[in-house]
């Protein structure tokens, strides 16, 4: 099951990949990683990327059609942010910044973060601003820990950064986590994030909202369940070309056969996503596989949609081919059933979970809509060593990249 215990022991796993490379329980062995291009040294997790649109509005000047990429890190006992620029749509990338909260410093770490650029203005905020906003306080033991929800904001494309507001702040033990941002169609910033405070849910999805971004609302539920084992998190939200606001989020603990399933609920206006206790549309492919955890989407420029996830699994469990060595791509959200699967550029090996190994993956379609920028992390050099972030560019279409299969994952029942 996975449960309050498991989130902190996977928070202080993810923690202890990005402080040291020492060795964990499996054997070493060479990285997994059958493609892709080592972005960053240094220790990376939750990699996020984002295209630069609005950004003749931001201060600076225009910077439109650059590719940001958002990492959290650690070092000298502080944890903190790194942001890279690609200028040549996703083939290199560069630092340009980072982001040191202190917050996330005496151990204290941070984790979790998302990247957003704002498409319209929002209080004193023009469109193009961007905004970073992380979990701080994550490395102290569960019984101690006060985590937070921490927003900072940047007017010259990533590369300074002002420290904006706090969203929440939980008691001493409970988490809060992974902070998504959409701006609603009356104009609001509202954020999405995991609370496992509640004491009637394991965790739960909760939303605020805020017309400036520095004075926020009071959390009201997004997505819950009646069974308290029951884990619905890790949002993601992306607005369609038509309008539509598409949510995208893991269940955990509510499949008998799948540890985590992935789930999507639109919107109209970027805030009502239906009823907290409604299920949404379980992600199934045209073949019948399922994605299973950390689910993230984008957004092609015809209005379809692409999905990265940790693993791949068969319907009735036991890892699909295409585990750690595809993407699913939607070309018409607005059809059922339109899920398929595609090459993943950068594929992991051995890819049976964990807080390293294709954890929280991210994409961005090319400026052409053709090819996907992927960036995901795995072990550098040896299995439990530095967990880093990889990128590569693929076509979205192309040959079935399943290859091979794999054997059955244990957690999968099969």
């Amino acid at each position: 099951m996975v449960s309050r215990k498991f989130r902190a022991a996977a928070v202080a796993a993810v923690f202890a990949l990005l402080t040291a490379g020492v060795a964990a329980a499996e054997p070493p062995g060479a990285a997994d990683v059958e493609k892709g291009e080592l972005l960053r040294v240094g220790g990376s997790s939750y990699p996020r990327l984002v295209r630069l649109e609005h950004s003749d509005a931001a201060n600076g000047g225009a910077a439109d059609g650059r590719v940001l990429a958002s990492m959290t890190t650690y070092a000298d006992r502080t944890g903190f942010a790194v942001i890279h620029e690609s200028r040549d749509d996703g083939a290199t990338f560069r630092r340009i910044g980072e982001i040191r909260d202190p917050a996330g410093e005496d151990e204290r770490g941070m984790c979790c973060s998302t990247l957003y650029e704002l498409p319209r203005r929002v209080g004193d905020m023009p469109a193009g601003t961007l905004l970073w906003a992380g979990t701080a306080g994550i490395g102290a033991d569960a019984e101690q820990r006060r985590s937070s929800i921490r927003v900072w904001r940047s007017d010259d494309h990533g590369r300074t950064w002002s420290f904006l507001s706090t969203v929440v702040e939980a008691p001493v033990g409970p988490g809060v986590w992974e902070p998504e941002f959409t701006v609603t169609e009356d104009g609001d910033l509202a954020v999405f994030y995991s609370d496992d405070g509640d004491p009637a849910h394991d965790q739960k999805l909760v939303q605020s909202r805020s017309s400036d971004g520095i004075r926020w609302s009071a959390p009201r539920e997004t997505v819950t369940h009646p069974d308290f084992a029951v884990r619905p998190g890790m949002a993601g939200v992306r607005r369609l070309p038509d309008g539509t606001y598409v949510m995208v989020y893991e269940f955990c603990n509510y499949d008998p056969v799948h540890v985590c399933t992935v789930w999507t609920r639109t919107s109209e206006d970027g805030w009502d996503f239906g009823p907290p206790g409604a299920l949404g549309t379980e992600v199934v492919s045209e073949t019948g596989t399922q994605p299973l955890g950390t689910p993230t989407i984008s957004t092609t420029p015809d209005g379809g949609l692409l999905l990265g996830y940790q693993m791949l699994a068969h319907d009735r469990g036991g890892l699909a081919p295409g585990n750690g060595r595809t993407l699913l791509h939607d070309p018409d959200p607005s059809a059922p059933g339109g899920w398929r699967e595609i090459p993943a550029p950068v594929r992991i090996s051995y890819n049976q979970g964990g807080t390293c190994r294709n954890f929280s993956p991210t994409t961005l379609p090319t400026a052409d809509g053709e090819s996907v920028i992927h960036v995901t992390t795995d072990f550098e050099h040896y299995i439990g060593g530095p967990c880093e972030a990889f990128v590569g560019v693929g076509p979205i279409g192309g040959a079935d990249a399943s290859g091979p299969g794999v054997p059955p994952h244990p957690l999968d029942g099969s």
